[in-house]
């Protein structure tokens, strides 16, 4: 996160001026963080600039040409007041009222033009407008907040009635015939859904779940700064220092009242909008339900489905490979055919981790050119790399039993037979399969290798190609 440095110009020197747009744009896609120092840092810098208007104009007059009017005085004040909207919806009250009053002037002073750009680019400049105040999250203030600032409220909902006429009357053109059809379905798309993070029994396979027939499953995804309360035959979760793992869905607006009666929102549960992360890092606003109710006499739980940590030493450190375990299919550059698992989501998380044991080939495997494959050797104490993937336990056993001929490990046999414990990390076992009885070593195909080093350097990108060829080779005995 860098620095914001904000000034206001008199003459325009265009390099510094699109510097401090850029600047502004990039801390617009940051999480409210009041226990980050940068992070307010930059949040009192943009706070300290706003204008006696309410905007955030970066020239010191608004008698220059109207390009540069919108440019450099309405386009900077849509992304600071934005900021301060997503500091306001996401951050604890204290946040909130702090930026309560800069975020009202700061909407009234969007008001001015209607969001419109200049001249014939007006309606492109409407569509950038709305794209920076959706990444502030825009529905939801206006949905939790419509009467903070009455006047922008007013305004977002008649440019939304404009957007839907023009969709139902196929008009997607502009003032000079432009394209804009990507766009306005784009922008009404996001009118018409939210998205909303469940972890409990809104889950796939849970009881309620039904009342999310009609939404669409996104991903897999967790948010921070809550903890799990078991209510029996419900999950809550408060704030607090943890990590809560869900689900993430887009929900159409017309199935929202029906999920807020459920929860009891604004009495049993209150819904929030916050930050939620996908399994693939990518972060988006969303609401919750947040328990409303006393917790101090229940059960503090780590997440409503059972999950762990499976830790791979061998082909599934590649998590292209590993994958092919969970989605179902074969691996292009060896290995055999997977079936798919019931629950196709990918890891939760996936980390790196040392394992208290060697690792070694052995085996014949016929799915690769009949040459060894990897096994931990836990007759003694050693070392090996691994990486542990955050799935459920049901998927955990599909793994297990995918990998010892579709036969769930029961301690005896030639392959995988033994379910190993490998202590906890964040609340999770670590799993993993091996076979305690020593196999006949046999060296691993090139291909194999291939695979282990892909993974190695995946996961361990600061390991050079010697270390991981020194670390292989150790792994190989006659």
């Amino acid at each position: 996160m860098n620095d914001i440095i904000l000034n206001r110009q008199d003459q325009p020197e265009f390099d510094q001026l699109y510097a401090m747009i850029g600047g502004i744009k990039n801390f617009l896609e940051e999480d409210s963080n009041i226990e980050n120092e940068k992070w307010i840092g930059n949040l009192e810098a943009i706070l300290d600039f706003q204008d006696t208007d309410g905007s955030f104009k970066l020239l010191s007059s608004y008698r220059i040409p109207s390009d540069a009017r919108v440019d450099f005085c309405y386009i900077p004040t849509y992304i600071c007041t934005a900021i301060l909207m997503k500091a306001y919806l996401t951050g604890d009250s204290t946040l909130s009222e702090r930026v309560e009053k800069p975020l009202i002037q700061g909407l009234e002073n969007s008001c001015l033009r209607n969001l419109k750009g200049h001249g014939y680019d007006g309606f492109k400049g409407q569509i950038e407008a709305l794209n920076i105040f959706m990444k502030g999250g825009l529905r939801e203030f206006i949905d939790l907040y419509p009467d903070l600032n009455s006047n922008f409220t007013d305004m977002i909902l008649n440019i939304q009635s404009q957007f839907k006429s023009r969709e139902a009357h196929e008009n997607f053109t502009g003032q000079w015939g432009e394209d804009y059809k990507e766009d306005i379905l784009k922008i009404n798309k996001y009118f018409n859904n939210r998205q909303v993070f469940v972890y409990g029994t809104l889950m796939k396979g849970e009881s309620n779940h039904h009342f999310l027939d009609n939404s669409t499953y996104l991903k897999v995804a967790t948010v921070n700064g809550y903890e799990m309360y078991n209510v029996g035959y419900f999950p809550a979760i408060i704030p607090a220092e943890g990590k809560v793992i869900g689900e993430l869905y887009q929900v159409p607006i017309s199935q929202m009242p029906s999920i807020d009666m459920l929860e009891g929102e604004g009495s049993l549960y209150i819904r929030k909008c916050k930050s939620i992360q996908g399994v693939d890092g990518e972060k988006t606003l969303a609401y919750l339900y947040e328990y409303a109710q006393d917790v101090s006499n229940l059960e503090k739980i780590n997440s409503w489905k059972e999950y762990v940590w499976y830790v791979s030493y061998g082909s599934n450190m590649l998590y292209e490979r590993f994958l092919c375990y969970i989605e179902g299919g074969a691996f292009e550059d060896g290995g055999s055919y997977n079936e798919p698992c019931k629950d196709t989501s990918a890891p939760v998380e996936v980390k790196t981790i040392e394992i208290p044991h060697d690792m070694y080939f052995g085996n014949y495997s016929g799915s690769w050119n009949g040459c060894g494959v990897s096994f931990l050797d836990t007759t003694k104490k050693g070392h090996a790399l691994g990486v542990a993937y955050l799935i459920t336990k049901e998927q955990f056993k599909h793994v297990a039993s995918e990998e010892n001929c579709g036969r769930y490990p029961n301690g005896y046999g030639s392959w995988y037979e033994d379910i190993k414990f490998l202590g906890q990390m964040d609340g999770y076992e670590l799993v993993t399969i091996t076979n305690d009885n020593l196999r006949p070593y046999n060296k691993p195909c090139k291909e194999y290798l291939n695979t282990l080093a892909r993974g190695i350097k995946e996961n361990w990108p600061e390991m050079s190609e010697e270390d991981i060829n020194n670390y292989l080779d150790s792994c190989i005995h006659e």
